[in-house]
C-alpha cells in the first residue's frame, strides 16, 4: 500500500485521522497498531498510530510522508479494530469517536517509563577495597534492582558503582519500568481454591458443559450463594487449558476488590486491573504487557472491555444487571456486556454473566435458550437477613428529624453494642436535595439544568449533580425577593449528619462520588470497613453490592421507594434490584442479618417481592408488562435526543426527524415494526444550557430494523445549532 491512515491526538482539535505517504524504505515493515512519527502543520512532529493503509487519497493536496516508525512492536491488531468498526456501528457514530473512546491517548505519547538497573557478575578480582568486596557481596545476596534502591540500602554513590561496573564486577544497563496499579496490594499470598459444594458444583458442572454455546450464560445465585467461588474454578480449567480471561466488574471499588482476591488465588505476577482510575502511565505498561500475552487474567471496569487482552478462552461479568457498564454520555454510548458479548464471539469465547438479580432481558434470553443456571441457596446454607418493613406512614412523625425511625435506631444501638457493624443506604448525594422559597413556593434550580441545586454541607454550596455547577446559597429568593429559603429532602451527607448526633461514639464514615476524588479513596475506606476500623458506613448505591464484610449484621435503607417513582419504564427493575442486592449485605458470617427498609410505599409489588427476595416472582409480572407495551426483551429501543440553546429550534428539529423518519418506515412498509414514540421533551428538559426533546423507537426487527434506522441517521444533515445523540440500548429515557 502507498498511504497509511494515521490516527494524530491534535492539540485543541483531539483525535483526528490523516492520510499519510509511506517512505518506500519502511513498506516492509509498517504495520497497523505501530506508533509512528509524523509532520502536522505548524504543531512540528506528533506522536501518532497507524490503524489503516490506502492505495489513493480522495482530493488534490500535497500528502506529507511519515517521518519514521516509533516501536516496531504494534500495540493493536486488525481483529481489534474490526471490534471497534462494529461499535461504531453498532451505536451509530463514527469511527474515530470509538478509537478515542478504546484508546488511551497516552499511548500515542510513547509513555514508557526507564531506570537504570545494577545486577552483579563477579566478587573475584583485583583491585578490590574491603568496602567494595562488601558492596558486592551486598548486591549479590539482594539480586538485580533498581541501581537508585541500591545506592540507598549500600549506603553508596554513583561513582562507586560505576568503577565497579568498568572493572566488569556489575552491569548496569537501562531498563524499561513496569508501573504495577496492583502495587497497592502489598504482601499478597497465594491462597488455594475454595472446595465447591452442592449447589456450586452442579453449577459449575452445568456451565462447564455449556462452554461452547455461541449464547451467553448465565449464573443467576442469590447474595452470597458463592458464585466468585465457582467464576474462579472456571477460570482455573481456562488457564490450565492456556487461555486467557477477562473478569468485569460495574466499578472501580467492585473491580479493586475482585482483582485482590483473583491475586491470592492465581498469583499478581498474573493478574493486571484496569479502570479510569489507573494512572496513564499504568496503563501504557498494562497495554505493553497485554498486547505482548504477558497477563493472563484482566479485572476491570466496563473500558475493560476495549484493553487488548490476548487469546481470551472465557468473559465473566459479574453484577450483570448494573447500570454502571453503561456509558451515558459522550459517545460512544456502548453498553460493556454488548460489546462483550460480540468480544466473545471475535475469540470463540464462552460469555458467562452473573448476578443475584440479573438483567429482565438477561433472564429472559438465558430462559429461552437453556442457558440459566441457579443458585438458590446461601454457602453452607447460611439464612437469609429477613427485610423487616417500616411504614414511614406510623413511625414518620416520632422519627428523629423525620428521618431515621425508632425501630432502625433501636437496631443500629443493639448492633453498636455487640461490636457489630451497620450499613445504611439514601440513594441520594448531598446534604438536601432541594432549596425552596417558603414565601412562594420556588425551587431553586440549576441556570443550565432543569433540575434542583442540591445543598452540599461539605463545600458550603449549592451544586448540580449533572453540569458540576455550584454556586453560594442565596440571600433572597430570585422570583420573589423572599428571605425564607429553606433547604429540604434528604442525602448522604445529612445522614451521615444525622448518625453522629444520634451515636458520637460511633466511627461513621460515608461512601459516594463526592468523596472519591482521591485516587484509590475507595479502596483505602473499605479496607478500614473490612478491618473494623468504622462502625457505620452511609452510603450511595455503591455499598449495595460487592461487600462481603462477614461483621455486617444490620443494613437499614432510608427510603427504600424513592427508585420506584421515576418516570422509566425500567424503574420497577432497578429498585427491586437495589433493595435485593443491599439486603444481602447483611448477615454473610456466623451472625443472623437484619435488614429494615424504611418506605410510604409498602404495598407495591417490586417492593413486596424485593422484601421476599424472590426474584423469579417479580420476573413473572414484570415481563407480562414488558411484553404487553413492547419494550425489551421484546423490542430495541433507540433513543434519539435532539438539544439546542434554542428551544424552539430543537422541538422543531426533532419534529422534522420524527417525520421523516415515519415516513421512511411507511414506504418500507415497516411501520407496525418500527414503533416512533414522540417527539416529547425530556424528562430533564434543559441540560448544560441545552434545551432537549427526544424520540423513541421500538424496533421489533432485530438487525433488519437496526439497519434500518443507522442507514437513516446516516443520511440526516444537522443543522450547526442543533444537537443529534443518538442512544443505542437506552437505561433511562430521563
Amino acid at each position: 500500500m502507498k498511504y497509511a491512515l494515521v490516527l494524530v491526538n491534535i492539540k485543541g482539535l483531539g483525535v483526528k485521522t490523516f492520510t499519510y505517504l509511506i517512505p518506500d524504505e519502511m513498506r516492509e515493515e509498517i504495520q497497523i497498531g505501530q506508533a509512528v512519527l509524523v509532520p502536522f502543520g505548524r504543531q512540528g512532529l506528533q506522536n501518532a498510530f497507524v490503524v489503516g493503509f490506502s492505495d489513493y487519497v480522495s482530493g488534490d493536496f500535497r500528502v506529507k510522508k511519515i517521518n519514521r516508525i516509533i516501536d516496531k512492536t504494534p500495540l493493536f491488531s486488525l481483529k481489534y479494530l474490526k471490534l471497534l468498526e462494529w461499535v461504531a456501528n453498532y451505536y451509530c457514530c463514527d469511527f474515530v469517536t470509538v478509537l478515542n473512546a478504546a484508546l488511551p491517548m497516552k499511548l500515542i505519547d510513547k509513555n514508557a517509563k526507564t531506570e537504570l538497573s545494577i545486577e552483579w557478575i563477579k566478587s573475584d578480582g583485583e583491585g578490590l577495597t574491603k568496602r567494595q568486596k562488601e558492596i558486592l557481596a551486598l548486591l549479590k545476596e539482594k539480586g538485580k534492582c533498581s541501581i537508585t534502591e541500591f545506592e540507598e540500602i549500600a549506603k553508596t554513590t554513583r561513582a562507586t558503582l560505576k568503577k565497579l561496573a568498568e572493572g566488569g564486577f556489575v552491569k548496569i544497563k537501562e531498563e524499561y519500568i513496569y508501573r504495577n496499579p496492583l502495587s497497592i496490594f502489598k504482601d499478597i499470598e497465594t491462597e488455594p481454591l475454595f472446595e465447591l459444594q452442592g449447589e456450586q458444583i452442579e453449577a459449575y458442572e452445568g456451565i462447564k458443559a455449556k462452554l461452547r454455546s455461541p449464547n451467553p450464560i448465565l449464573l443467576h445465585g442469590v447474595t452470597a450463594s458463592g458464585k466468585t467461588e465457582v467464576y474462579f474454578k472456571l477460570i482455573k480449567d481456562v488457564l490450565d487449558s492456556g487461555k486467557n480471561v477477562l473478569f468485569l466488574a460495574p466499578e472501580i471499588a467492585l473491580a479493586s476488590q475482585l482483582t485482590k482476591r483473583l491475586a491470592r488465588k492465581f498469583g499478581i505476577k498474573e493478574v493486571a486491573i484496569w479502570h479510569s482510575s489507573i494512572s496513564d502511565g499504568e496503563k501504557y505498561d498494562v497495554w505493553q504487557r497485554l498486547f505482548k500475552n504477558e497477563i493472563r487474567i484482566l479485572a476491570g471496569a466496563r473500558s475493560a472491555v476495549f484493553a487488548p487482552l490476548q487469546d481470551i478462552g472465557l468473559i465473566i461479568i459479574d453484577e450483570e444487571h448494573e447500570g454502571a457498564y453503561k456509558q451515558t454520555n459522550p459517545a460512544p454510548r456502548y453498553d460493556a456486556r454488548i460489546v462483550a458479548k460480540r468480544l466473545a464471539q471475535f475469540h470463540q469465547a464462552p460469555l458467562l454473566l452473573g448476578s443475584a438479580t440479573p438483567d429482565v432481558s438477561t433472564y429472559y434470553y438465558a430462559q429461552n435458550n437453556n442457558n440459566l443456571f441457579e443458585m438458590k441457596k446461601r454457602f453452607n446454607n447460611s439464612p437469609f437477613a429477613k427485610p423487616q418493613v417500616i411504614n414511614m406512614q406510623e413511625y414518620g412523625k416520632a422519627s428523629y428529624r423525620g428521618i431515621i425511625s425508632k425501630p432502625l435506631q433501636t437496631e443500629i444501638t443493639e448492633t453498636l453494642e455487640r461490636g457489630q457493624q451497620v450499613i445504611l443506604l439514601m440513594n441520594r448525594r448531598g446534604y438536601s436535595t432541594y432549596t425552596q422559597c417558603k414565601a412562594c413556593g420556588t425551587v431553586i434550580e440549576c441556570p443550565d439544568c432543569s433540575i434542583p441545586m442540591i445543598w452540599h454541607t461539605s463545600i458550603k454550596k449549592l451544586k448540580c449533580h449533572y453540569c458540576n455547577r455550584e454556586q453560594s446559597f442565596p440571600d433572597f429568593c430570585p422570583q420573589c425577593g423572599s428571605d425564607a429559603l429553606s433547604t429540604s429532602g434528604v442525602g448522604t451527607q445529612k445522614i451521615e449528619t444525622l448518625i453522629k448526633e444520634l451515636y458520637p461514639e460511633a466511627r461513621v464514615e460515608r461512601i459516594d462520588s463526592d468523596i472519591l476524588t482521591k485516587k484509590n479513596a475507595h479502596i483505602e475506606l473499605l479496607t478500614r470497613f473490612q478491618k473494623k476500623e468504622i462502625d457505620i458506613l452511609v452510603g450511595t448505591q455503591m455499598i449495595a453490592k460487592g461487600l462481603d464484610n462477614p461483621n455486617v449484621t444490620l443494613v437499614g435503607v432510608l427510603s427504600a421507594d424513592s427508585g420506584f417513582s421515576v418516570p422509566d419504564y425500567r424503574a420497577s427493575e432497578r429498585g427491586f434490584q437495589l433493595l435485593t442486592q443491599v439486603a444481602g449485605r447483611a448477615g454473610r458470617g456466623e451472625y443472623k442479618g437484619k435488614v429494615l427498609f424504611q418506605t410510604y410505599n409498602p404495598e407495591y409489588y417490586a417492593f413486596q417481592t424485593a422484601k421476599s427476595q424472590d426474584y423469579e416472582k417479580f420476573f413473572d409480572t414484570e415481563i407480562k408488562s414488558r411484553e404487553e407495551f413492547d419494550y425489551p426483551p421484546f423490542s430495541q429501543i433507540v433513543r434519539l435526543i435532539l438539544s439546542s440553546q434554542n428551544n424552539f429550534r430543537a422541538e422543531k428539529s426533532a419534529m422534522e426527524i420524527a417525520m421523516r423518519f415515519s415516513t421512511m418506515t411507511d414506504k418500507f412498509g415497516f411501520s407496525e415494526y418500527l414503533e416512533v414514540l414522540g417527539p416529547t421533551p425530556c424528562v430533564i428538559e434543559k441540560l448544560n444550557g441545552f434545551y432537549r426533546f427526544q424520540i423513541l423507537i421500538k424496533n421489533k426487527l432485530t438487525q433488519k430494523g437496526h439497519d434500518f434506522i443507522s442507514k437513516f441517521l446516516s443520511k440526516i444533515a444537522i443543522p450547526k445549532d442543533i444537537r443529534l445523540a443518538v442512544d443505542v440500548d437506552p437505561l433511562d429515557i430521563l
